[in-house]
């Protein structure tokens, strides 16, 4: 063989090598990706673990609503609230329990929720289920029930239909009065006009709470809450 066919067949062993190699590569790169994308989508497909929180109604509950307090109280209180909001949720966690402890026994405070629905679809149909576990005189344990599952953050299936139906099963509401009241436009407009009523007061973020026509942004300590029923109501006698 002479010199110039034998380096050409070299050249040639050597341009078969690299293709192999090359191919052995493609092959392991697209085990990782189909192998990474199995794992992505079973655990996108898998339920998100809830958490349900079916602890009684604050004392002087509005049946089949979502106040506390009786209507002609001195103070009156409007909590606007988003329930994918990581600060709303932090408020309900630590804050609210101790506000409810403070003020829901005295008749003294009118204490209401509204929704602001502006981070996403999921902040929508969060709080319709609210409003439709209202329809059962479960407003309060639903709303807490959203709020502890805020896990995944904001418009990641947190709250899903679905994962809401499961939370409202679990609390042991009527599965098909709430199923079908979160799957219709029954309270869309009311959701329109706790955004109008946000709008009128002001209210640019969440959680907001308007006292006797006051605003005051941000979470309130029940500290925070008495100093400012002081200011606001200094005739009232607070426990």
């Amino acid at each position: 063989m002479s010199k110039r066919r034998e380096l050409m067949e070299q050249q040639r062993a050597k341009e078969r090598k690299q293709t192999v190699v090359i191919l052995a590569v493609i092959a392991v790169l697209a085990i990782v990706l189909i192998g990474g994308a199995i794992v992505l989508s079973q655990r996108d497909s898998q339920p998100h673990t809830l958490v349900i929180v079916n602890e009684p109604a604050p004392p002087n509950a509005e049946k089949n609503g979502r106040a506390w307090g009786p209507v002609d109280a001195p103070i009156k209180v409007l909590e606007f609230t988003d329930m994918q909001c990581p600060g709303c949720g932090d408020y309900v966690a630590r804050l609210e329990p101790g506000v409810v402890a403070a003020f829901a026994s005295a008749g003294k405070v009118r204490y209401e929720s509204r929704s602001l629905t502006f981070i996403g679809q999921e902040s929508v149909d969060a709080a319709k289920a609210g409003l439709c576990a209202m329809d059962q005189d479960k407003f309060w344990q639903m709303h807490a029930t959203i709020f502890a599952n805020q896990s995944h953050g904001e418009n990641a299936g947190n709250f899903t239909k679905d994962n809401l139906k499961a939370m409202a099963m679990q609390l042991g509401l009527d599965s098909s009065v709430f199923n079908k009241c979160l799957d219709s436009t029954k309270y869309d407009d009311q959701l329109s006009q706790d955004r109008d009523e946000g709008s009128r007061l002001s209210v640019n973020q969440t959680p907001s709470f308007i006292v006797n026509g006051k605003l005051y942004s941000g979470a309130q300590s029940p500290d925070d809450m008495r100093r400012i029923f002081s200011s606001l109501a200094p005739d009232v006698k607070l426990q």
